[in-house]
C-alpha cells in the first residue's frame, strides 16, 4: 500500500472516531427521563415536614467500590478474581471520621467500610487475638476502637489505624453493647446484669453499677448504652422494655418506657444512641423501627419499618449517630433537605445490612409539596418478625434468663438477644 493509501485510510479511521466521539458525547448530555428521575424516603411522609431521609445501604464491599479486575486475572483465576467481602450478621455499628465500623457476628470480624478512600477492611481475622463473636463497636474521639466480644468474654482495642493494641476483660464478662466517653468505657454484661466501668486506657475496672430486678437502676438484660454531651449513662433493657438513666459515676437519675405496642413503649429494644443534642434514639426489632424522644423523654417520631421501599429495616439492632461525614453523602441528599447529621443502623436479616440516614429538615426555598412529589412510598406500619426471622436472630433457639422475666407482663418476653453465645455442650 503506498504512503497516499495509507494517510487516507488513517484520515477516514480518524473521521469515523471523531463522529463515534461526537455521537456518543451528544447521548450523554441528554437529559433523563422522567422515569429516571431519583426518589428519596423521607420519615415522616407527606403531608408532615420531612426528618429523616433515607441515603444509602451496604451489604458488602461492592457497594463501597465494585471490585475491578483485568481480563487476565479474570482468566487466571476464575470470577472469584474479585469476589466481595460481604456483611454477613452485623449487630453494633459507630461512625467516625468517614468510616463505618461494623461487629460481624457471623462473620467474626469487624468490618470496616471507608467511605472517603472507598475501600472495605476486615479488622480481627487473623492472629492469636482473633474476634469470635463481635456484638458491639465504639470509636473514641481520639480514634481508638473498642470492640466487644462476648464469645470471649473481652473488650478488643485497636489503634486508630485498626491495628490491634490489647484486650480487657474478666470471668464471666458478657458485653453486649460499649459506650465510651472521656476517658471511660461503659460496658453492658449481661451476664453479671450490670453496667461495668472501665478505664479505656489500660483496661482497669473501676467499677460497675445495677444488679438483677425490677426497681429503678436494677435491669434484666441490659442490652444497649449510650451517653450524652455531659457523660450521662442511657441504658436499655431488652427484658423489662425500659430506658434508664444515670450519672457517670452509676448513680440512678430518670427512666421511661414499658412493654407495650403504642408509641414510647418497647417490645424488643435493643441498641441506643444520644445525639449532641440530646435527641435518643432506640431500635425496636419488634416494631422494625427506630423510635426518637427529646431529653425529656417525650417522643419526638419513629422511621423505618418492615418493607421492600428504601431504607426498610428487617431485624435492626445496632444504631450509631455522627455530626461528621455528611459530605460523604452529598450526591444522596434531596436539594430541599437541610442534613444535619448521620444516622447508621444495622440489620440483621434481609438484603441490606447496613442503612444510612441523614437527620434534617426542608430547605425554606422547597415546599413540603415539591419533597413529596420525589418521595418513594413508604410503610408506617409495624412489623411482624416471622419465624424464620426469629430463628436467624436466635442462633441455636437459646432462652438463657427465663427464669428472670418480668412478674406482670401481658405479653411473652421476647426471645434471646443474639449477642448472647450458644450455651455450652
Amino acid at each position: 500500500m503506498g504512503t497516499r493509501a495509507r494517510c487516507d485510510q488513517l484520515a477516514f479511521w480518524f473521521a469515523g472516531l471523531t463522529v463515534a466521539l461526537t455521537m456518543l458525547a451528544g447521548c450523554q448530555s441528554q437529559p433523563k427521563s422522567p422515569t429516571e428521575r431519583r426518589m428519596y424516603s423521607f420519615w415522616p411522609p407527606f403531608p408532615a415536614e420531612p426528618r429523616i431521609q433515607f441515603l444509602a445501604s451496604y451489604t458488602s464491599s461492592e457497594d463501597v467500590e465494585p471490585a475491578k479486575t483485568s481480563r487476565l486475572e479474570e482468566i487466571v483465576f476464575g470470577k472469584d478474581a474479585a469476589k466481595a467481602a460481604a456483611i454477613d450478621k452485623p449487630y453494633g455499628v459507630a461512625i467516625k471520621g468517614g468510616r463505618i465500623y461494623v461487629a460481624d457476628m457471623r462473620g467474626k470480624a469487624l468490618v470496616v467500610l471507608d467511605l472517603v478512600r472507598k475501600q472495605t477492611r476486615l479488622v480481627g481475622v487473623s492472629g492469636m487475638n482473633r474476634l469470635e463473636h463481635p456484638v458491639a463497636v465504639t470509636v473514641a474521639d481520639d480514634g481508638m476502637i473498642y470492640v466487644a466480644d462476648n464469645g470471649r468474654g473481652a473488650v478488643f482495642v485497636y489503634n486508630k489505624d485498626e491495628k490491634y493494641t490489647r484486650l480487657f476483660g474478666f470471668d464471666k464478662f458478657k458485653p453486649a453493647s460499649l459506650a465510651v466517653h472521656g476517658d471511660r468505657l461503659y460496658a453492658t454484661d449481661i451476664a453479671g446484669q450490670n453496667v461495668v466501668i472501665f478505664n479505656r486506657f489500660d483496661g482497669k475496672r473501676l467499677c460497675a453499677f445495677g444488679s438483677v430486678g425490677d426497681e429503678d437502676g436494677q435491669f434484666r438484660v441490659p442490652i444497649g448504652v449510650s451517653t450524652d454531651r455531659k457523660g450521662d449513662v442511657y441504658v436499655v433493657d431488652l427484658m423489662r422494655c425500659r430506658l434508664q438513666k444515670f450519672s457517670p459515676d452509676g448513680r440512678f437519675l430518670s427512666g421511661m418506657g414499658s412493654l407495650g405496642d403504642h408509641i414510647g413503649a418497647f417490645a424488643r429494644p435493643k441498641h441506643i444512641a444520644v445525639d449532641t443534642d440530646g435527641i435518643i434514639y432506640v431500635v425496636d426489632a419488634a416494631f422494625q423501627n427506630v423510635q426518637m424522644f427529646d431529653d425529656q423523654y417525650r417522643p419526638l417520631m419513629h422511621f423505618g419499618a418492615m418493607g421492600d421501599f428504601p431504607g426498610a429495616m428487617n431485624l435492626p439492632a445496632g444504631i450509631a449517630v455522627s455530626d461528621e461525614g455528611l459530605e460523604t453523602f452529598h450526591d444522596r441528599l434531596h436539594p430541599g433537605f437541610d442534613a444535619r447529621r448521620i444516622v447508621v443502623v444495622s440489620n440483621q436479616f434481609g438484603p441490606t445490612k447496613v442503612v444510612v440516614y441523614a437527620l434534617g429538615e426542608r430547605r425554606p426555598d422547597y415546599s413540603a409539596q415539591d419533597m413529596a412529589a420525589s418521595a418513594t412510598e413508604i410503610s408506617q406500619g409495624v412489623g411482624v418478625p416471622s419465624e424464620e426471622q426469629l430463628k436467624m436472630q436466635n442462633p441455636g433457639g437459646v432462652e438463657p434468663l427465663n427464669e428472670q422475666k418480668t412478674p406482670g407482663a401481658q405479653a411473652p418476653a421476647p426471645p434471646a438477644d443474639p449477642s448472647a453465645p450458644p450455651e455450652p455442650r
